[in-house]
């Protein structure tokens, strides 16, 4: 399959992949350094060139094993930068929050509360997904509800939907002011509510 200049790899922000321990697993680092380093469990995996020649990407091919996953971008050998991702362990948690506390209480304005599902650590738990449902009470309605999964054949009009890797996202629109809730409940996990102030 031959991709454009602006296309990329399916890939997740993710290091919860239980069901490959010990297989060979694919990780991408994107950086405008001039080289990525790329530490697993503190142990280094090793260094790859990045940059503008390199499309800002580097890939890496190493056994999976849970814990810590650290990229170091270096630029003329001083560090600019790095990014964490640790797996998760343990019970799936949903994490709700809205892209911001307070709108405008009419029918232009949005908020947007995103769904995941971590561990206590807030680690991404990409692999548990699980059927969601969304409540709103107050001046406020579900305006959608989807999770990005581009074979899904669920409504985004519904108050329900199935994360996708972990995710989904809702669109709060407001009917008035006053205090909106967003009760979000899933299978196996406490309920979680945000509010959001319409004024």
């Amino acid at each position: 399959m031959h991709s454009s200049p602006w296309g990329w790899s399916d890939v997740v922000e993710s290091w919860s992949w239980p069901e490959h321990v010990g297989k060979p697993i694919v990780v991408e680092v994107y950086a405008g350094g001039d080289e990525v380093e790329l530490l697993l469990n503190g142990e280094s995996i090793g260094r790859a060139p990045v940059g503008r020649e390199h499309r800002y990407r580097a890939r890496f091919e190493h056994a999976y094993e849970p814990g810590e996953l650290t990229a170091v971008a270096w630029r003329d050998g001083k560090e600019l930068g790095r990014t964490v991702l640790r797996a998760a362990d343990g019970a799936v948690v949903l994490d709700v929050a809205a892209d911001r506390a307070e709108i405008a209480a009419d029918a232009s304005d949005l908020a947007y509360v995103a769904i995941t599902l971590v561990d206590d650590n807030g680690s991404l738990h990409n692999t548990a997904d699980r059927r969601v449902e969304v409540a709103v009470d107050g001046p406020g309605t579900l305006q959608g509800l989807g999770s990005a999964n581009p074979v899904t054949e669920e409504s985004f009009t519904d108050s329900t939907c199935t994360t996708f890797d972990g995710r989904a996202l809702a669109a709060i629109r407001p009917t008035g002011p006053g205090t909106i809730s967003v009760t979000v409940t899933a299978d196996g996990c406490d309920a979680q509510t945000v509010r959001i102030n319409a004024r």
